[in-house]
């Protein structure tokens, strides 16, 4: 048999070919790996850390940035920071000042904490000329004689972030007997407003044992304010006018707060929208004992209707739990929920639990047609503490749904 001869170029074709499909075959299952870009990391600049004051006698801060001041321990007898921006001043809970006071001019991005003021018959801080981003923290405040915090910044408002104070806040604070808490100026006028705050906080502090504190916060002019985890107890035994432990003119939210053994509502909002439209929000918080007045006031006093710039606002109030209230004598009315005036506006009133009143009454009406509820609903009344809640420290509600959660 004669073998056939596969010719030359065959072959140098099929050689050809196997050798591309190989090549094609390697490419194809080759990964090309994109190197990940270095991680450029930008430095923080540096905050200096500076010791200040001697123990002893005043401490003065003037025209500092962006520094953070730790302060000696010791008993001093006042504080005087000027024009701080940036800056934070920790008393590490071992500074004292006895029989004096701080005064705060011209704050901006500062957080003061540590320290306690004890035992003066004048004020405990003085605010003046400008706060903003202002921070009050982690302090205790005890036989305070006078107004403990005086906020006397009243400018003009004219819509620029210069016109108004804003972000001040309340942290963890311990007072305790004492006259009025925070007092702001604020008003509305004619032609505008002035002292107005925004974005005011007062969040986990207490005020106890204070028989002549009154007003425990008055906001003159105050837009989304906040009242949270507030505790307050045993105040006002000795008072007679008619007080809120929460007094605020303007808008904003009051929550999570309990005020026990007390004189005065715990909250009297009259209510108005300043910069926007707005309302108040009063919800689950504890009321109860007081000796004259309901657990909350909403209203707009009639000096404030007269003025032509005052704008209506909006009131729920829900999820509350409140109980024995107006207890003293002589007794002008019973002590209910919510006591309404004129509002000018609406209200919502749901899923409140009341006990241990005189009556099942839910709300004392002195408004006019001038304002208009718009929800008065699954609001319980129980006569008795023990149908309602399972004690009274925690005071939590018996019926689901219904009372503070």
């Amino acid at each position: 048999m004669t073998n056939k001869m596969i010719p030359l170029y065959f072959l140098l074709l099929w050689f050809t070919a196997c050798k591309k499909k190989d090549v094609i075959e390697e490419i194809s299952s080759t990964t090309v790996e994109v190197p990940t870009p270095p991680v450029v990391v930008v430095p923080q600049p540096s905050i200096v850390t500076v010791e200040v004051g001697t123990g002893t006698g005043p401490l003065v801060l003037k025209n500092q940035v962006g520094k953070n001041f730790i302060v000696k321990p010791g008993t001093y007898s006042y504080f005087q920071f000027d024009n701080l921006k940036d800056c934070t001043v920790n008393g590490a809970n071992a500074v004292k000042i006895v029989g004096g006071n701080v005064s705060l001019t011209t704050m901006n991005g500062v957080t003061i904490s540590g320290i306690s003021i004890e035992n003066s018959a004048y004020r405990a801080f003085n605010f003046y000329n400008e706060a903003n981003d202002l921070t009050l923290k982690d302090m205790t405040l005890s036989n305070i004689g006078d107004v403990c915090m005086v906020f006397s910044i009243n400018k003009k408002y004219d819509g620029t972030p210069a016109s108004f104070s804003n972000n001040i806040q309340l942290i963890n604070i311990k007072a305790d007997n004492i006259s009025t808490f925070f007092a702001s100026q604020g008003t509305h006028t004619n032609d505008g407003f002035s002292g107005l705050i925004k974005n005011f906080k007062m969040s986990g502090c207490s005020i106890t044992n204070s028989p002549n504190l009154s007003d425990g916060v008055f906001l003159g002019l105050a837009e989304d304010y906040e009242f949270s985890n507030n505790t307050i107890n045993n105040v006002n035994s000795t008072n007679g006018n008619h007080n809120g432990i929460f007094h605020l003119i303007g808008n904003g939210k009051i929550f999570d707060n309990k005020c026990t053994n007390h004189q005065g509502n715990m909250v009297r909002a009259w209510v108005c929208s300043i910069t926007k439209d707005a309302g108040v929000e009063i919800y689950n918080n504890v009321v109860w004992n007081s000796t004259r007045y309901g657990a909350f006031e909403v209203q707009v006093p009639p000096y404030l209707k007269a003025i032509t710039t005052f704008k209506p606002g909006t009131s729920k109030i829900y999820n509350n739990t409140v109980g024995k209230l107006n207890t003293g004598l002589p007794k002008y009315f019973e002590g209910r929920l919510l006591d309404v005036y004129d509002t000018y506006s609406t209200i919502e009133v749901y899923n409140n639990l009341v006990f241990n009143n005189v009556d099942g009454l839910i709300l004392n009406q002195m408004s006019s047609k001038a304002t208009v509820i718009t929800r008065n609903s699954d609001n319980v009344y129980k006569a008795t503490a023990q149908d309602a809640v399972e004690d009274l420290t925690a005071f939590k509600s018996l019926i689901p749904g219904i009372g503070k959660l």
